[in-house]
């Protein structure tokens, strides 16, 4: 069975919150015909994406339901890998038993050899935000008499509460 395995910093929450498994250059068409992407973990990068798991451990394979440009920055020919179900797993040593190499994005034939995907439990990816799905119209914004003043990131993540969505999916354009 062919997956696509990525050598990641994100821990299980942050992957959850995103949708996905992002800011990979990779072959875009080549991962849309494939039905699993595995989340090794990565933990010689520090902290800034929560990694979760032991260095090397593959920890979560997702159900890919698409793969796309990645939002934080389209011009860097990056993609997210999203995916709709999930199950946690833990094989040990994954990324070393792969080879170890130093590219974070592997292609592989065997994924049997790895993981019982038929023995899993699959969990769907709830959205952020209350774990609700969006409404078909956002809620009404409340009606305030004063204005705070907003920073981008605090903007976003308003912006993400308020129409549901994860905080990746708000882009914010500054023309002046």
């Amino acid at each position: 069975m062919k997956c696509v395995v990525v050598f990641t910093n994100r821990g299980l929450s942050r992957l959850l919150e995103e949708g996905g498994s992002q800011a990979w250059k990779l072959d875009p068409d080549r991962v849309r015909k494939l039905t699993y992407i595995v989340c090794v973990q990565n933990r010689n990068d520090g902290d800034w994406g929560q990694p979760t798991h032991d260095q090397g451990e593959g920890f979560l394979i997702g159900k890919i339901s698409s793969v796309e440009v990645n939002t934080d920055d389209p011009s860097n020919n990056r993609y997210i890998v999203k995916f709709d179900e999930y199950a946690e797993i833990s094989v040990p040593d994954l990324w070393q038993k792969l080879g170890g190499l130093r590219n974070p994005v592997r292609y592989l034939d065997d994924l049997e050899h790895y993981v019982d995907v038929n023995a899993l439990e699959w969990k769907p990816v709830q959205p952020q935000n209350d774990q609700e799905p969006p409404s078909a119209a956002p809620p009404s914004a409340p009606a305030t008499t004063q204005t705070k003043a907003l920073d981008i990131a605090e903007a976003k993540k308003a912006l993400a509460a308020f129409y549901r969505v994860p905080v990746t999916a708000i882009e914010i354009v500054i023309r002046g």
